[in-house]
């Protein structure tokens, strides 16, 4: 993942790959194994760390609770929303449509040498 810090606002600027939720530094399809893991074995997933799965899993609950309190995780995912995170107010994973837009201007220009 690559990030930039704004100079003028002090803001980080995070670039991640598609597979990847916002505010997620782990693919959405293993947060996604994570949970289903732990709510149909009762155990944690091997290949993240045990800490990791429970924030995952905090989130989980807190959208479960949001969405009426029955939703699945696939159910969940299914719906367009973020399924493990904490916020409320932005929960809904942007569907792709073709090529992704710019949110940053780049600086320099490309024949810089």
């Amino acid at each position: 993942m690559k990030r930039w810090r704004c100079p003028d606002c002090g803001a980080v600027h995070t670039v991640r790959p598609h597979t990847h939720w916002r505010r997620f530094l782990a693919p959405w399809w293993l947060i996604v194994a994570g949970l289903v893991q732990k709510v149909v074995h009762g155990r944690w997933l091997s290949l993240a760390g045990r800490q990791r799965q429970q924030y995952w899993r905090v989130g989980y609950l807190k959208q479960r609770q949001a969405s009426g309190g029955l939703a699945g995780v696939m159910e969940l995912v299914e719906a367009g929303i973020v399924a493990a995170t904490h916020s409320l107010t932005d929960r809904w994973s942007p569907l792709p449509e073709g090529t992704p837009h710019r949110r940053l201007a780049a600086t320099g220009s490309a024949e810089s040498g």
